[in-house]
C-alpha cells in the first residue's frame, strides 16, 4: 500500500511539474486543456493561484466557466497589481466591486483609481475621489474632475491647488465645467509670485556662495603670505577676520540675508 501510494505522490509531483512548465510556456494552450477538460479545473486553477501572477489569474476567471470567481478574486487582490485588480472588476460578470475597490484604494494609484471610477458602472465615486486627492496626483485629479459624473468639483479643487502644478491647475480652470475660474487664477498667480521668489532666493544664495568663495580665497591666500613672512603679531590683531575662514562663514552670511527678506 505504502509503494502505491508512493507511486501516486510521485505522478501527482510530475503532472504538477508539466502543468507549471505548460503554464509558463503556452499560457493559452494551458487554459483550452483546463476548458476541454483534460486538465482538472482545481487543480488548473490551484496552478494559476500559485503562480501569484495577476494576468494569469484574471484570464483563467475570465475564460474557464464555472471557475472559482471567489478564490480568483482573492488571489488578484492579494497581488496588489492595480492594472489587474481594475480589470478583473471590470471584466469578470460575478466580480465582488466593494472588495475590489477597497484593494484599488489601497494600492494608492491614481492612473487605476481613476480608470476604476471611469470604467466600473457601481463604483462608488465619492469614495474613490477621496482616495484619488489623497494620492496628490495633479494629472488624474484633473482628469477626475473632468471625466467622472457626480464629483465634487470644489474638493477637487482644493486638491488640485494643494499640488501647486500650475499646468493642470490652469486646465481644470480651463476645462471643468462649473469650475471656480477665478479662484483657480488667483491660486496659479499666488503660486507663481512663490516660485519667482524662490527661484530668486537660490539665484542670490548661490551668488553669495561665490562671493564668499572667492573672498575667502584671497583672504586665504594673505593668510599664508603673513604666516611665510611670520607677521604673527599682525596675524593676532586682525584674528576675527581669520578666524571665518574656519567657521561656516556661509550659513552665518545666509542667515543674515534671509533675515532681511523676509
Amino acid at each position: 500500500m505504502k509503494g502505491k501510494n508512493y507511486e501516486n505522490m510521485k505522478s501527482k509531483k510530475y503532472m504538477n511539474t508539466n502543468i507549471e512548465k505548460l503554464l509558463k510556456e503556452n499560457f493559452k494552450g494551458f487554459l483550452k486543456l483546463v476548458d476541454l477538460g483534460v486538465i482538472d479545473k482545481e487543480i488548473g486553477m490551484k496552478t494559476v493561484i500559485n503562480s501569484k501572477a495577476p494576468e494569469y489569474i484574471y484570464y483563467f476567471a475570465k475564460n474557464i466557466e464555472e471557475a472559482n470567481i471567489e478564490k480568483l478574486e482573492d488571489a488578484i487582490i492579494e497581488s496588489k497589481n492595480a492594472k489587474w485588480i481594475c480589470n478583473f472588476a471590470k471584466d469578470i460578470e460575478e466580480a465582488n466591486i466593494d472588495k475590489l475597490e477597497n484593494a484599488i484604494i489601497k494600492t494608492k494609484k491614481a492612473e487605476w483609481i481613476y480608470n476604476f471610477a471611469k470604467y466600473i458602472e457601481s463604483a462608488k465615486i465619492e469614495k474613490l475621489e477621496n482616495a484619488i486627492i489623497t494620492t496628490q496626483n495633479a494629472i488624474y485629479i484633473y482628469s477626475f474632475a473632468k471625466n467622472i459624473k457626480g464629483v465634487n468639483i470644489e474638493k477637487l479643487t482644493d486638491a488640485i491647488i494643494e499640488t501647486e502644478n500650475v499646468y493642470y491647475i490652469d486646465l481644470l480652470a480651463r476645462d471643468v465645467k462649473n469650475a471656480n475660474t477665478k479662484r483657480l487664477q488667483d491660486e496659479i498667480d499666488k503660486i507663481n509670485k512663490k516660485i519667482k521668489k524662490t527661484n530668486e532666493k537660490k539665484f542670490t544664495l548661490t551668488k553669495l556662495k561665490q562671493l564668499l568663495q572667492k573672498r575667502d580665497k584671497r583672504t586665504l591666500t594673505t593668510l599664508n603670505q603673513l604666516l611665510n613672512e611670520k607677521k604673527f603679531e599682525y596675524i593676532l590683531n586682525n584674528k576675527e577676520k581669520y578666524s571665518k575662514l574656519f567657521t561656516d562663514s556661509i550659513n552665518e552670511e545666509k542667515q543674515k540675508m534671509l533675515i532681511r527678506n523676509k
